[in-house]
């Protein structure tokens, strides 16, 4: 089966939290930001026969997919191509009782040979929306300078083999698979001491990755866009896989609720007024069940915010 067109095979992350986090069960209108596999959504709209869903992906296959099956719910559902900063523009006036953004990446793309597996022997793409006329990852790496490729390696969680990796990337160059990426990558790392189990590669597909994509950047968007478009009494759920991007959201969250009540060495933008809570001061994690059955779940976290909250309580 293509998966360009197939069906989805990407499992939902705490699904039931998230309908708990979201209310969906007692109805509304919700965005799902990240459509995916379409997990989520189906989940949301089930909840409730009122519920209903606009939900947006920056990759076209994906909404391509969801597309073999939204006519089910008719008028409940909307799909929109678009990333988060088109998001506002998408929605239009519409505000909403919630909204989701699982910042994760789908299994449907990683078993699409668009280069995001380095196990993949077809092109190094990565891009998320292969339309928007932006380089691929290999354009990126074959050309770029050494600093440029280690700065981005750096800013997407590489750590200190980050400058040794960039050298490497240069001098083996120019790769026109992932897998040859990977193996250059693993070959660097031979013979030095690593405390993870995981490929070496692995961190370095993630940093070249949120560049191709700007994901920070769209992510960053999507949490100064989120209040605009969620109704008082709302709620934002989001899911995160690793500590850049959960740290985005944390430090978000806790800026929207501290109205000014900053630390003496804050160092972020400070809100004028407070606009919610923080619904789950800890972050929501899988259960060990959910994790047996579906080990890529295991970085998951999942943080709530309500907005306009009842501030006296």
């Amino acid at each position: 089966m293509n998966q360009a067109t197939g069906d989805a095979v990407h499992i939902p992350v705490m699904l039931n939290e998230v309908i708990e986090a979201l209310g969906a069960r007692s109805g509304g209108m919700f965005l799902d930001c990240t459509f995916g596999g379409g997990g989520h959504t189906r989940a949301i709209l089930n909840a409730n026969p009122d519920a209903c869903v606009v939900a947006i992906d920056r990759d076209s296959r994906a909404i391509e997919r969801g597309r073999r099956w939204s006519s089910e719910y008719g008028s409940r559902l909307e799909l929109i191509h678009t990333p988060f900063s088109g998001m506002v523009k998408a929605v239009s006036n519409t505000t909403f009782d919630g909204a989701l953004a699982d910042l994760g990446m789908s299994t449907d793309q990683l078993r699409e040979g668009r280069g995001f597996s380095f196990a993949d022997q077809g092109a190094l793409d990565m891009r998320m929306d292969e339309g928007l006329g932006n380089d691929t990852a290999a354009e990126f790496i074959n050309k770029a300078s050494e600093r440029e490729i280690f700065i981005a390696l750096a800013e997407g969680g590489v750590g200190k083999n980050a400058r040794s990796i960039a050298r490497t990337i240069i001098f083996e160059r120019p790769f026109a698979s992932a897998k040859a990426l990977a193996d250059a990558v693993k070959a660097s790392q031979l013979g030095k001491r690593s405390e993870s189990k995981t490929h070496p590669a692995t961190v370095v597909f993630q940093a070249l990755r949120m560049k191709v994509n700007n994901e920070l950047g769209e992510i960053k968007q999507l949490l100064e866009d989120a209040p605009c478009i969620v109704k008082k009494g709302g709620r934002l759920a989001a899911i995160t896989f690793h500590s850049i991007e959960d740290k985005l959201v944390t430090n978000c969250m806790r800026k929207w609720e501290s109205a000014g009540s900053y630390p003496a060495n804050w160092r972020g933008n400070r809100t004028e007024k407070q606009i919610g809570l923080v619904v789950n001061r800890k972050a929501t994690v899988p259960s060990d069940e959910e994790i047996l059955h579906n080990p890529a779940a295991r970085s998951a976290r999942l943080r709530v915010f309500q907005f306009g909250s009842d501030f006296s309580k």
